[in-house]
């Protein structure tokens, strides 16, 4: 732990260790990817729970502001809505249902990122070892990871923690492509190279959630 936080206090001179030594498959998995993947879920289960009553007075001022808009999607006013009937209803086992559906689509968070970084980091002139690409979007996405325990609060604040860690974690992987991956400064590659994975994980992670929501609508 207390290399993850050298690195996070200054990666341009901590992150060359991922290179050097990279954790296996199974230590990312047991000792960062399953523990921090829960926190969104711990987030969404305090709100639900502890801060029920804060947490359904959110929810029915959004699904105000949703109605007094002409333009608001109506599957998003059903999703709300489904929602806020589960926490009035305190429905148990649809609460673990859609818990259990944030937590998979986490653990799916560094696949999807390091399936991006491999791909993109080969095509940029990149070292194409998976371990080492799977460390650094395990660890870059931790951050945003920490940042999910906000899902205790609806509200704007949730919104901008999570834009600040995810900011972060993109810094991260640009500092990566240089010191793990072995992307070349030169001509901006390592620059271009992160500039395209801003915009492929932006997009795919819309469409993933869409995915999500849907799943969860279904379901509940």
């Amino acid at each position: 732990m207390g290399d993850l936080i050298r690195i996070y206090i200054n990666p341009k001179e901590n992150l060359k260790q991922i290179k050097e030594k990279p954790l296996s498959y199974s230590s990312l998995i047991s000792k960062f990817l399953l523990p921090f993947s829960f926190l969104p879920v711990l987030g969404y289960l305090i709100g639900f729970t502890v801060l029920k009553s804060n947490y359904l007075s959110s929810i029915n001022q959004f699904i105000d502001l949703l109605k007094s808009d002409p333009k608001a999607d109506l599957s998003t006013i059903e999703y709300m809505n489904k929602i806020l009937l589960m926490l009035q209803s305190s429905d148990y086992s649809k609460i673990f249902i859609f818990l259990g559906i944030v937590w998979l689509f986490e653990i799916f968070k560094p696949i999807f990122l390091s399936a991006l970084v491999f791909f993109f980091g080969k095509s940029f002139g990149g070292d194409n070892d998976p371990l080492k690409v799977f460390n650094l979007g395990v660890i870059s996405l931790i951050p945003v990871w920490i940042a999910g325990l906000s899902y205790m609060v609806n509200s704007p604040v949730n919104a901008f923690l999570l834009f600040l860690a995810s900011f972060y974690m993109f810094y991260l992987i640009f500092i990566g492509s240089e010191k793990i991956l072995s992307i070349p400064s030169e001509n901006s590659k390592n620059f271009q190279f992160i500039i395209v994975i801003v915009i492929f994980y932006v997009i795919l992670s819309g469409i993933i959630g869409m995915f999500q929501t849907y799943l969860i609508r279904s379901l509940l």
